[in-house]
């Protein structure tokens, strides 16, 4: 089993990742390509250089040290960063006095995670614990077995965060140290799904179908206007939610909170060709769910 792994972020009093308080681990690495990802740092597996421009004060540390000159200051003494030549060592990173360069993905090992863990049990309560997020934690799939593994040698709850893009075998391990899989399902048509993330659906079906006979679940709704807010999409989730005895929606308004981000990363913005959605388009999908029985949160606030 693999015993370490690359993550992005470890966050403390986490509300929206499952019951309680929680401490959610987010992994690296997504087979999915979802075009309105709010977390693109998540995709790639490798670790990433970050450039936050407004952080950077021209001390020009950075310059000095890069051995591919990929860094270089213009006539206004303004501090650029050639990616083309970039080859991510992070030694910028190192140089950096005012975190205007980082690197986003280190690696850990599974006791370094539940090291981390254990300072946050204080304050879990009766329904807190971990959650594993990302990114995709089933992309690192043995790593993430590994983390759950130890959580539950330490009485410690957990939660999957996840798209459900994985084999059977891989999620029916996994489910044997998972206490509730928070289940993205982004939309039911395939091709839809498809042109959109760059996969279809059919394997997060009958993942939803396999993994609602085994665990407990709850569908994670992802509203992207113009996407999947249809009044029929709407419908076809509700319907297979009440198919698998599937209790809850949790409903995700899209946002661009992610937009910096890309800029960070060098990579254009996503985000101009969605509108963000209305609170009357909210509502009207709060009410085409509850319609059929279920029952709903905005934002996951559970």
């Amino acid at each position: 089993m693999v015993d370490t792994g690359i993550i992005t972020e470890i966050k403390r009093f986490a509300t929206h990742d499952g019951p309680g308080i929680r401490t959610a681990v987010f992994m690296k690495g997504c087979p999915l390509k979802c075009r309105w990802c709010s977390n693109p740092e998540t995709i790639n597996l490798d670790p990433q250089l970050y450039f936050i421009q407004k952080r950077c004060k021209d001390f020009g540390a950075c310059i000095s040290v890069c051995p591919e000159k990929a860094i270089s200051a213009d006539a206004k003494n303004i501090i650029l960063l050639n990616r083309e030549k970039c080859t991510e060592c992070f030694l910028c990173v190192e140089n950096c006095m005012n975190n205007a360069f980082q690197q986003i993905g280190k690696e850990y090992s599974t006791e370094e995670i539940i090291r981390e863990i254990k300072k946050d049990i204080p304050f879990y309560g009766n329904d807190g614990g971990v959650t594993l997020s990302g990114g995709e934690p089933l992309f690192q799939h043995e790593f993430s077995l590994s983390i759950l593994k130890r959580c539950k040698e330490e009485g410690i709850s957990t939660v999957l965060d996840t798209s459900g893009y994985a084999t059977r075998e891989i999620i029916e391990e996994i489910l044997k140290y998972t206490g509730l899989v928070l289940l993205d399902i982004k939309h039911m048509d395939t091709e839809k799904h498809r042109n959109e993330t760059g996969a279809g659906n059919e394997i997060i079906l009958k993942n939803a179908e396999f993994i609602a006979g085994k665990t407990k679940i709850r569908f994670s709704l992802p509203l992207i206007p113009g996407f999947n807010d249809d009044d029929k999409n709407i419908e076809e989730t509700a319907k297979f939610a009440v198919f698998l005895k599937v209790k809850f929606i949790d409903i995700n308004p899209f946002h661009t909170f992610g937009a910096d981000k890309y800029g960070y990363l060098g990579l254009s913005n996503p985000y101009p060709i969605y509108l963000p959605s209305t609170k009357e388009d909210i509502l009207r999908v709060k009410n085409i769910i509850e319609k059929y029985g279920l029952q709903t949160t905005i934002g996951r606030m559970m």
